[in-house]
């Protein structure tokens, strides 16, 4: 018994000995925990120093082709050209030149055949003056000539028999002279009765009415020549480089719907309207028919053409006024964003009036995005971004 009680009791004693404690657990517990995170630390430092040893090995040919996308462009040289240019402009018929008719008698009108708007041709009747007192003045005149030219005559009879001097000769010759300027001024003063359109006209101004006397140098009618007939276009100010004297125009009317008028500009305003920002452009057109009337509205077409240094339309950017943005490509593949000024623009070319040099390479096409100094690579057959 007591033997057994003994063995017993040894077991007991070498299972307090072997069972740990709730102390014992913790610190395993926590010394598990610093085993792991020394672990992961370890890890960590182990990762990063293989990404910089990977850093530090050369780049292998196909990977090192990491660089940003390339834009592929496509250019064209600025090159002198010759550049034709439609400039259309609004406007409407007036007469060609202003016609003040004045009084070279002093008479009483008798009649004013026409009014304000009347359309009148060459040779028309537009004043009638009272002419009796003219054609007595005219009688007058040639009995007096007549008489001095016979006169003379038997002067020179005389002076060739010695009957008559030189002096005698001399004076008859004056009096003749002297009749023929009355005989000429009786002429002219009745023809004067009578006071006659120029050219075809339109009838603008009427200043005297029947009964009327008459002063010498006294405005009577104002006419406004309508062969040939001026169309007044108005062009914008954008366009005062391109249009100038002599350019051919063609006009088109509402009043005539399909037919062209040809003309010619002969005078060009020199001041721009303040309101409209357009300037007169004047172009004459023949007016036989006397078709055209003052007032008739209509559209122009201006023919320009001149010979410039140009570049492509498609190469400006953000075109204002007459200034845009273009980019240049150096040799070594980098654009560089350029200021220019521009002119006229016709048939997909634009003048170039500064910025650019005749020979440098500017962009095109694939523009869009583009910051000054970025490399490209110029592809002048299909455009796009190559990687």
């Amino acid at each position: 018994m007591t033997i057994s009680d003994g063995r017993k009791s040894g077991q007991v004693k070498n299972r307090r000995r072997w069972s740990p404690g709730i102390a014992e657990t913790k610190a395993g517990f926590s010394l598990s925990i610093l085993f792991a995170l020394a672990a992961a630390a370890t890890l960590s430092l182990l990762a990063c120093r293989g990404v910089d040893a990977d850093a530090d090995k050369p780049e292998k040919p196909e990977t090192a082709a990491v660089n940003p996308i390339t834009v592929s462009v496509q250019t064209a040289p600025a090159s002198v050209k010759t550049i034709h240019e439609t400039v259309g402009a609004s406007g409407y018929i007036e007469p060609s030149m202003p016609v003040f008719l004045t009084a070279k008698v002093v008479s009483r009108v008798v009649s004013v055949p026409v009014d304000l708007g009347v359309v009148v041709k060459a040779g028309a009747l537009l004043v009638q003056l009272d002419p009796h007192l003219y054609e007595a003045q005219l009688a007058a005149a040639k009995v007096v000539f007549t008489h001095a030219h016979n006169q003379l005559q038997r002067m020179l009879s005389l002076e060739k028999m010695s009957f008559a001097s030189a002096v005698q000769v001399e004076e008859a010759r004056v009096a003749e002279a002297n009749a023929q300027d009355n005989l000429i001024s009786s002429e002219i003063n009745l023809t004067n009765c009578k006071v006659l359109s120029p050219a075809p006209a339109v009838v603008l101004q009427r200043s005297i009415n029947p009964g009327e006397m008459t002063k010498v140098d006294q405005e009577l009618i104002l006419l406004g020549i309508i062969d040939p007939v001026m169309m007044v276009a108005q062009v914008t100010e954008n366009k005062i480089g391109a249009v100038y004297l002599g350019m051919n125009a063609e006009v088109a009317t509402d009043a005539f719907p399909g037919v062209t008028f040809n003309g010619t500009i002969t005078k060009i305003d020199s001041k721009v309207n303040d309101t409209t920002r357009t300037f007169s452009v004047y172009i004459r057109l023949e007016n036989h028919d006397l078709r055209l009337k003052k007032g008739v509205t209509g559209y122009s077409r201006i023919a320009a053409a001149r010979t410039v240094l140009a570049v492509p339309s498609s190469a400006l950017v953000n075109p204002v006024g007459d200034r845009a943005t273009v980019f240049v490509v150096d040799k070594d593949d980098k654009v560089h964003a350029r200021q220019i000024r521009y002119g006229m623009v016709g048939e997909g070319m634009t003048e170039v009036l500064s910025g650019v040099d005749e020979g440098e390479q500017v962009v095109t096409v694939g523009q869009s995005g583009l910051r000054d100094n970025e490399k490209v690579q110029v592809n002048n057959v299909a455009p796009g971004k190559n990687s």
